[in-house]
């Protein structure tokens, strides 16, 4: 079975961040998302949806295109 998107999702950010060398409270400070949004979303918290723009300031602020974020791995 399919491992669902939200996780595959949460695996990649954190993936991404950690391969920048950054803590979630550095990649909070350079996308404007709070730490604790980030928290979240890495941990796949059900509540916790992402959106277009919040995808867009964690693009930026890991310094990778927005598509970048989307590439996930199955």
């Amino acid at each position: 079975m399919p491992i669902d998107i939200r996780i595959r999702f949460a695996k990649h950010l954190k993936e991404l961040r950690q391969r920048k060398g950054y803590s979630v409270s550095e990649l909070a400070k350079r996308s404007g998302v709070s730490r604790q949004h980030i928290r979240d979303l890495e941990l796949d918290v059900p509540q916790k949806r992402v959106t277009i723009i919040t995808l867009e300031k964690l693009a930026k602020g890991l310094g990778v295109p927005t598509w970048v974020l989307l590439r996930l791995k199955d």
